[in-house]
C-alpha cells in the first residue's frame, strides 16, 4: 500500500511520483505514459493517489507495473482550504520520510489525515493534529510543561519555535514568541489522546486552530531547518495552491 505525495513530470507523457509506502518507507518510480489520459496509470499517478501498486526494477530505478487504487482523496480537492493542507502534509511528509526507513505510524497518520480531509473535518484542525502527531513520532515533540529559558512552570503565556518550547510571561517579555494559552495547551492534551482514526471527533474553536497552526507549523520548520513552500497557504498568507 502506498499514497502519492509528490509528481513530477519529464518529457512528453510520462511522469515521476514519490510515494510514501507502508513497507518500505519512501520511494520513487517513474509512470510512462501516465499523463496520457487514456492511460491505465493515469490516476495512479497522481497526488494523494492511494493504492497497492505493483514495481518493476530496471538499472537500479523503479517504475510503476500497476496499481489497484483504493482512494484518490477526489473530494477535497474542491475545497480550498482542505486541499492546502493537503499539500502541506503531503510536503512535510516527503521532507520527513526516508527511503528504506519503514514509518508504519508515519504512513497511517498521513493516510489518515488525508481520509479526514477528504470526508469533511475540519482542515485546520486536521493540519495540528497532523503536525503534532508528526513531531511526536519523530521525537522533537517541543516542551510545553516548563519555560525553556527559566525552568517556571507556570504562567506559560508564549511559545518559542527557535528554543522548542513554552515561554513564560515573564521571559516573553525580552525573548518573545507566539501566543500559547489555556486553550491552546488544552486543545494539544486533547489531540495527544485522539488517535489517527478519530481526527473528525476533535473539535476545536477557529480562534485556537489559528493560534496552533502558526506555533506548530514554524516549529516544524524549524526542526526540519527546512521552508515549505506549502506552509504559506495554511497560515493565510499565500494566493494559490498548484
Amino acid at each position: 500500500m502506498a499514497v502519492v505525495i509528490r509528481t513530477a513530470d519529464y518529457k512528453d507523457n510520462d511522469r515521476m511520483i514519490t510515494l510514501l509506502t507502508k513497507d518500505y518507507g519512501k520511494m520513487s518510480a517513474s509512470v510512462r505514459g501516465a499523463r496520457k489520459p487514456t492511460s491505465k496509470l493515469f490516476v495512479a499517478a497522481s497526488l494523494f493517489c492511494c493504492g497497492e501498486y505493483m514495481f518493476y526494477e530496471k538499472d537500479g530505478r523503479y517504475g510503476v507495473k500497476s496499481c489497484t487504487v483504493r482512494r484518490t482523496f477526489f473530494n477535497m480537492q474542491s475545497d480550498y482550504d482542505a486541499y492546502a493542507a493537503a499539500c502541506f502534509i503531503a510536503e512535510a511528509v516527503d521532507k520527513v520520510a526516508q527511503e528504506d526507513n519503514v514509518s508504519p505510524g508515519l504512513f497511517a497518520l498521513t493516510v489518515n489525515a488525508l481520509y479526514a480531509l477528504d470526508t469533511g473535518a475540519s482542515p485546520g484542525t486536521t493540519l495540528c493534529y497532523f503536525v503534532q502527531r508528526l513531531l511526536h513520532i519523530e521525537g522533537v515533540y517541543p516542551n510545553l510543561k516548563s519555560c525553556v529559558f527559566c525552568g517556571r512552570r507556570d504562567n506559560l503565556t508564549r511559545f518559542s519555535a527557535e528554543h522548542g518550547g513554552a515561554v513564560c510571561a515573564a521571559c516573553g517579555h525580552k525573548h518573545g514568541g507566539s501566543a500559547l494559552d489555556a486553550e491552546v495547551l488544552e486543545a494539544l492534551a486533547r489531540m495527544a489522546r485522539t488517535l489517527p482514526g478519530d481526527i473528525a471527533a476533535l473539535d476545536i474553536a477557529q480562534k485556537t486552530q489559528e493560534k496552533l497552526k502558526k506555533a506548530l507549523v514554524t516549529y516544524l520548520m524549524h526542526v526540519l531547518q527546512k521552508p515549505l513552500k506549502t506552509a504559506a497557504f495554511v497560515l493565510g498568507n499565500g494566493k494559490s495552491v498548484e
